[in-house]
């Protein structure tokens, strides 16, 4: 018997184990993918909370605050100098004695809103993540 259109054991397991080596190299993508997201997650939280750190720094011995009817801009003064922190583009800045300085890249939207001493900052990142933050804005009474 001298036929060769079987189907052997060999070729079998041949094919199981391009199958397993296949399928092992489908998880580690998988694996690097996820990884790839959280990091870029991490990224921009990273980034939301140092904006955060610096915004909560500069409120403090305010005179005066206001926000644009827009709701682009606050403006503050405080016993050294006034402040303009805005939406531009991608970016939050802050303009300080004719120089701009980004507290924020990298966004899609903002919006400032201020209401009693409290002022709320809403940003939405590039991978669609909201955040939002309220502050107290301590006004020294003269």
């Amino acid at each position: 018997m001298n036929n060769e259109k079987g189907y052997t054991l060999l070729e079998a397991m041949f094919q199981l184990m391009v199958f397993v080596l296949i399928s092992h190299l489908f998880v580690l993508i998988m694996l690097w993918y996820a990884e790839m997201t959280s990091t870029m997650q991490t990224d921009e939280q990273s980034k939301w909370e140092q904006f955060v750190y610096d915004l909560n720094k500069g409120l403090k011995d305010i005179l005066t605050f206001s926000v644009r009817d827009d709701h682009k801009r606050i403006t503050f003064q405080t016993t050294e100098s006034v402040h303009y922190i805005d939406c531009y583009r991608n970016t939050i800045r802050e303009q300080v004695n004719g120089g701009h300085v980004p507290m924020l890249n990298g966004i899609n939207k903002c919006q400032f809103t201020y209401s009693g001493n409290v002022l709320t900052v809403a940003v939405e990142m590039p991978s669609g993540m909201q955040k939002e933050r309220t502050f107290y804005v301590p006004i020294i009474e003269k």
